[in-house]
């Protein structure tokens, strides 16, 4: 089972928990570990139905006296298997058989070596199971396995890693997080013999490194110390920028490092989020996208762009139906389902393919046709389009120029885009105006881009977009508690030998 999708960062560890046992398929009347080694071996070759169907065997099998490692390793084996098979509700049931097994006659043994084998494996069952858990949506749940099973084992990593993910993307305790991803990281780096280490730790040190880093940067007013002293305050930033660097010296392929990397030093060459940045960060975000955008960020931006389009055309009822509609960078539909009633054929595209999967669950057949690719390239295969509508998807953009190349391209004569995209606060444009009057766009703590809008109308221009309607657009989301200032633009795209005045 592994679901590295780092707002969940699920690890993957040892499956197989096997008691040794020699089996002669000639003996009549298998015992449970009997059963247990076949249903192992089948398993191992993904005979999954198999396999579930000799552990089920094996535990019916089971005697008075039977050995607790057999049960554990029955019980575990058995939920990895129906886990395989997607059957969670099962997975989660023998889990917690396998933990309360273990509970229930621990107390029984003596031997420290069977007592430390057992911890072991129901250690390991409890990190499953808050895999499982965490994969099915009850975040409290999993942080009760996962602390149980660091618990049962103080070596375990993985758990510590998953505990900080549920804290971080699903709770919101982004102290208490760190504080986990810590822990895991100091297990992997100075602790003798951890539990599962990786063969290759370096993939694994990268990504705890840069959800630490996310933590240290989550809320601007935090204040950091060191843990040798932690009466000396020292600045988050630069600690936080430590964090990313290390990532990426750990992993040079870690786009998300890189983009936060950028973004925290300010770097004024970056022109756009890596593709595999966005991707990882919609696919870690995507069962819980709408509901913090839409509830905790208080998003309104896609009511506004349809509202907005509305009074470039002179009212509702003035609106056109458009033949081929593009939402680029559609997420889970908040803007499709606007837009939905003037399109006659509509295309969702998204970078992220799960979070096309809860367009799909939340909004069923909202679009005629589902895309996963960069919005560049789509414009490009679908002209001639009529329409485009962008809510807050080139703002991972900072240069406009290949965007507007590709919408250009892609996008009919007389055909319109009507899209977001957001500002800097009123004090930044104000200081930016002054000591860099060319500024276009800037690179925010957020990791998203905010443009100028001259800039946005001159990269139009030159692609021959007139623009017919803009709007200034003040909290349209909020940003630790702060409202966020964004522009709303419809354009049109000029048809040939008709001037901008004319359109």
């Amino acid at each position: 089972m592994f679901l590295c999708r780092l707002s969940k960062v699920i690890f993957a560890v040892t499956i197989l928990l096997m008691v040794s046992v020699k089996v002669h398929p000639s003996e009549i009347g298998f015992s449970a570990e009997d059963y247990l080694s076949l249903a192992n071996n089948a398993l191992s070759s993904d005979a999954n139905e198999k396999a579930i169907d000799l552990y089920l065997k094996g535990i019916h099998a089971l005697t008075n006296d039977e050995s607790l490692l057999t049960i554990l390793s029955l019980e575990t084996n058995l939920a990895s298997a129906y886990s395989s098979i997607g059957d969670n509700e099962k997975a989660i049931v023998h889990y917690q058989k396998a933990i309360s097994s273990y509970n229930e006659l621990i107390d029984e043994i003596v031997d420290k070596q069977l007592i430390d084998q057992a911890k072991g494996i129901a250690s390991q069952s409890s990190l499953f199971l808050g895999m499982v858990l965490q994969d099915a949506g009850e975040p409290r749940k999993a942080l009760d396995a996962y602390g149980y099973a660091v618990v049962l084992d103080p070596k375990t990593w993985a758990a510590l890693a998953n505990l900080g993910s549920v804290l971080h993307d699903q709770l919101g305790n982004h102290d208490e997080a760190l504080d986990a991803y810590n822990k895991a990281y100091e297990i992997l780096t100075e602790v003798e013999d951890p539990t599962d280490a990786p063969e290759e730790p370096r993939f694994i040190l990268s990504q705890l490194q840069y959800r630490i880093g996310l933590c240290l940067t989550h809320d601007p007013e935090r204040k950091c110390a060191l843990a040798t002293d932690p009466t000396k305050e020292v600045s988050c930033k630069e600690m936080a920028t430590h964090a990313f660097s290390l990532a990426v010296q750990y992993d040079p392929s870690n786009e998300s490092a890189k983009h936060m990397l950028a973004t925290i030093t300010a770097d004024a060459t970056m022109k756009r989020a890596s593709n595999t940045y966005v991707t990882n960060l919609f696919d870690d975000y995507a069962q819980n996208f709408e509901h913090s955008l839409v509830q905790e960020l208080g998003y309104n931006g896609y009511e506004k762009l349809r509202r907005g389009f509305e009074r470039a055309f002179g009212g509702e009822s003035f609106v056109p139906t458009f033949s081929l509609v593009v939402d680029a960078g559609c997420g889970t539909g908040l803007v499709g389902e606007q837009f939905r009633n003037v399109s006659s054929y509509m295309i969702g595209v998204d970078l992220s393919q799960a979070i096309l999967d809860e367009a799909e669950k939340l909004r069923p057949k909202l679009y005629d046709e589902r895309i996963v690719g960069d919005i560049t390239d789509v414009f490009r295969e679908k002209k001639p389009i009529s329409l485009i509508v962008a809510a807050d998807s080139y703002i991972y953009f900072g240069d406009l120029d290949p965007l507007f190349d590709a919408m250009e391209d892609g996008m009919d004569d007389g055909a319109y885009a009507a899209f977001t995209l957001e500002n800097v606060n009123a004090d930044d444009e104000v200081t930016l105006d002054e000591s860099k009057p060319d500024w276009r766009w800037q690179l925010t703590p957020s990791g998203r881009f905010a443009h100028r809008k001259q800039y946005v109308l001159h990269v139009a221009q030159a692609h021959h977009l007139a623009l017919i309607h803009y709007e200034t657009l003040d909290g349209f989301r909020y940003e630790h508690g702060r409202k966020v200032r964004g522009h709303l633009f419809v354009m049109q795209k000029k048809v040939a030998g008709i001037s901008n005045d004319e359109l």
